[in-house]
């Protein structure tokens, strides 16, 4: 599916509604009644873009407009569809039809102004990633792996737990960059929690109820409970997803039990990221996944770590009939309040060296959604770090900067800072850095190690095997093309 394709339905829904507006001028055109007809051709057309392209936020004004253009020649419309015209189907007068061009004129410019660079999703199916289906009885899930590259002894392997807001379709061209800088990306989606997923059929699925409830966990989530109840629930379901697919990874994988799987670096966007520093912290979670890295925590907020405030209620006295009434009345709107959250739960252990990847607008002071991922960079122990691209929005870690520009630039990061060139390139190059980064330390450590029991007078303890090193492709570098932000703890020489 080429970019300019979507330009063919948008330019002739332009056009069919331009036409009408000709009336008043073309005298050629009045006697053509079949023109009222052009406006509601249109808004077909444009609702038909968003099956066939997805949800465009950029089409929303030009599609509001072809509903009022219908609404207004609703009468017109009515006296052709019965046999009758007449010189109200002339368009109501020259001034109106100006004014209805200035508008329309308006409303074109974010269609075209805002038009994707390109498209993500199914239509690279066959050249990006293959997918593999795991069904989990007797619950009737069914979670889709995409696993982008081959899985090889010797290259280090990504596992990606997908965004809440557009799922793993919206991590394709992330995922693409990870595959093409020596990674093996696997990543998932669940059909019937994720907000958009592949069927069976390749189609694109969304669902615009649970966008909207994801939004304003997102926005509301670190103030008030019921919103903060909703993101400790996302948090949990991504939990429950972990437990289910991690220990059935190295077979689905086709790992055999004495190679096992390369090192892996676990990446979590929103809930998924939370769910991953909670749990590398937890005991046990490395004697399972020993060839574990570390975990990237994308535009998590730690939703866990707050906790309803109580409510304010004043106690009864008896003090008198009016004073009681009083206090009744109090707390009555007492009750009717919103209950807000403070940041006085538990924070994620760093039992894994943990890089939260936070937008730039973290940066700013006041904002209370990132204050657990500074609390939990600055307090505690163990290896955290914290990244911030100042331009990145908090979508523009995904593949929207590119696949959804209005999106981006409406939800921008740092104010006052250009936005980079290359954010898809960015995003897939702070990832794989803090990969490589701790493959670099684990080599230089069994090289240690290595050096250590080869020195005269040390030997192996009884019944032990000297472990066989295994040789690890380290991907190279990437270049940051963005105004990066580092902060860390517990990790000296860090650098992305």
């Amino acid at each position: 599916m080429s970019i300019n394709e979507i330009w063919v339905p948008q330019t002739l829904a332009l056009v069919f509604l331009f036409l009408p507006l000709l009336r008043p001028f073309i005298k050629g055109f009045w006697s053509l009644d079949g023109i009222v007809w052009l406006p509601l051709v249109a808004l077909g057309i444009l609702v038909g873009i968003f099956p066939a392209y997805g949800f465009r936020p950029e089409l929303i004004p030009i599609l509001i407009l072809a509903v009022f253009f219908n609404l207004a020649t609703l009468l017109s419309f009515i006296r052709v569809a019965v046999g009758r015209s007449g010189d109200s189907v002339q368009g109501g007068g020259p001034f109106r039809a100006i004014a209805a061009m200035v508008l329309l004129a308006a409303a074109a410019v974010p269609m075209f102004v805002f038009a994707p660079q390109v498209f993500a999703g199914h239509e690279r199916e066959t050249e990006s990633a293959r997918s593999l289906a795991v069904p989990r009885e007797p619950f009737g899930h069914e979670y889709v792996l995409r696993i982008h590259g081959p899985v090889q002894a010797n290259r280090p392997l990504i596992f990606l737990v997908p965004p809440d807001i557009g799922s793993a379709a919206s991590v394709e061209l992330v995922s693409e960059s990870l595959r093409d800088k020596g990674f093996t990306v696997v990543t998932y989606f669940r059909r019937d929690h994720d907000t958009l997923f592949i069927d069976e059929n390749g189609r694109r699925h969304t669902s615009p109820a649970r966008l909207l409830r994801y939004w304003r966990v997102l926005r509301r989530g670190t103030d008030f409970a019921t919103a903060n109840e909703q993101g400790q629930a996302l948090e949990a379901a991504r939990r429950d997803d972990l437990e289910f697919l991690l220990p059935r990874l190295p077979a689905l994988l086709g790992a055999t039990e004495r190679d096992g799987l390369p090192p892996i670096l676990f990446v979590g966007y929103g809930a998924g990221g939370s769910a991953l520093a909670y749990m590398a912290g937890e005991g046990g979670f490395l004697e399972r996944h020993g060839d574990a890295l570390g975990v990237v925590a994308v535009e998590s907020r730690l939703w866990d770590s707050f906790q309803t405030e109580p409510r304010v209620i004043e106690p009864l006295t008896d003090t008198g009939m009016v004073q009681r009434l009083r206090t009744n009345i109090t707390n009555w709107f007492y009750g009717r309040r919103r209950l807000r959250v403070s940041r006085t739960g538990h924070l994620p252990e760093a039992g894994l060296p943990v890089l939260y990847l936070v937008s730039g607008r973290a940066l700013e002071t006041g904002r209370r959604q990132y204050r657990a991922v500074f609390d939990a960079l600055r307090s505690g122990e163990g290896s955290v770090a914290l990244a911030a691209i100042k331009s990145a929005g908090p979508l523009d870690y995904q593949d929207f900067p590119v696949t959804q520009p209005m999106l981006s630039f409406f939800l921008s990061g740092l104010r006052g800072e250009g936005r980079s060139g290359d954010p898809i390139g960015d995003t897939a190059g702070i990832i794989g850095n803090f990969a490589s980064f701790l493959l670099e330390h684990r080599m230089a450590e069994e090289e240690d190690y290595e050096y250590d029991i080869a020195e005269p007078g040390l030997e192996l303890e009884p019944g032990s095997e000297r472990p066989a090193r295994r040789e690890i492709d380290i991907p190279p570098r990437s270049t940051i093309r963005g105004n990066l932000h580092i902060e860390s703890r517990g990790l000296p020489a860090l650098r992305l």
